[in-house]
Formats: C-alpha cells, sequence, structure tokens
C-alpha cells in the first residue's frame, strides 16, 4: 500500500531523526535544505544542478546549502543562508520541520540536512555562478523502484550497496542521494 504523504506524516519522521553521526570529527561542517513543495496533490522535493563554475561538485545535482561560514550562528542559519544565496528563497518563507541524520562526503564535509517546506508558486532568483537550474522531483518517487536503484560501490577495500536515484533522465547519486534515502526510511517509519 502506498505511504500517504503528509506534513504531519514528514515532521513526525523528521522528529523521529536522531541526528546521529559516528566517523571522522576532522570533517568540513555543512548545511543544506531538503526543500518541498506541494502542488498539483502532491509534494515535491526541489534541488538543483550545480553550476560547472562551482569549486566542487560541478553539474551534480545537490540540495541548496554549503560550508558553514565562521559567522553563521548553526548550521540552519548557514543552510537558510545557503538556500537564500543560491535560489533567493527568503528565510522567511521556509517552514523548517526539523534536521535529519548527518551524512560525510568522500570530499570532507560533513553534511547536516534541515527539512523545509515553501510555497507553490515560488519565484526562483538562481545565482547562476553556483546554480544552473532547478529540478523538481515527487516525494513518492523516493519509494518506487521505478526511481530508484541500488548499486554496489567499493570502498576502503569493502563492498557497499549505495542508493542512487533518476528522474528523467537526472540521476542523483553520493550524498544527496544517501539524504533522500535517509528521508525516506525516516517516513516509512512514522
Amino acid at each position: 500500500m502506498p505511504i500517504k504523504l503528509s506534513i504531519p506524516l514528514i515532521r513526525k519522521a523528521v522528529k523521529s531523526s536522531s541526528g546521529r553521526f559516528v566517523g571522522e570529527a576532522n570533517l568540513k561542517l555543512a548545511g543544506v535544505m531538503v526543500l518541498l513543495t506541494h502542488r498539483d496533490g502532491e509534494y515535491w522535493i526541489i534541488l538543483n544542478r550545480r553550476s560547472m563554475t562551482v569549486k566542487h561538485h560541478k553539474g551534480e545535482i545537490s540540495f541548496p546549502g554549503g560550508s558553514k561560514d565562521v559567522t553563521d550562528s548553526d548550521l540552519l542559519f548557514t543552510a537558510l543562508r545557503e538556500t537564500q544565496e543560491e535560489m533567493g528563497i527568503n528565510p522567511e518563507e521556509v517552514e523548517v520541520l526539523g534536521k535529519i541524520d548527518v551524512t560525510p562526503t568522500q570530499t570532507g564535509f560533513l553534511i547536516c540536512p534541515f527539512v523545509g517546506i515553501i510555497d507553490h508558486p515560488y519565484k526562483f532568483s538562481l545565482s547562476k555562478s553556483e546554480v544552473e537550474s532547478i529540478l523538481e522531483i515527487p516525494l513518492s518517487g523516493l519509494f518506487s523502484t521505478n526511481y530508484r536503484c541500488d548499486e554496489i560501490k567499493s570502498s576502503k577495500d569493502q563492498l557497499q550497496k549505495v542508493p542512487v536515484y533518476s528522474f528523467d533522465g537526472n540521476v542523483v547519486y553520493g550524498a544527496t542521494a544517501r539524504i533522500l534515502n535517509n528521508l525516506a526510511e525516516l517516513i516509512k517509519a512514522a
């Protein structure tokens, strides 16, 4: 039976996250915003395709966000600041539902994802130096084998199963896919 997605369910799922992480302590802190919107009776996840001029992850699909600046009060501030810089979304217009599990990257970052929702339609103002385009994927797609496949990856002499999502020819992998997978697991368990 399909999961009936709703803000109360998503809020419950996000609140159930411990924000846990076990791993290296010398990673650079980053905050990202897992943005949701509701349209046509369905919840959608808003992602961006990074430009080819950014320092890290050129052309990849990701959440808005970035490294914590020394002047940022916390990682939520970082995520909201970066979301505004990259996509023109006013922080006051994001209803933050909570934080989910932190995720390390192979490039030396520890990503703290926050989940928030914005009204639809939203007039985005993209920073073309950072963001090439916006993509919207159905939240329900996280629960469908039509969109998700697992790949086997070799890491530190071990084989690992990692999630990969594909939507309309756009492939989401790495930390972004792991964050999406974590959100899906939390929603399923709520």
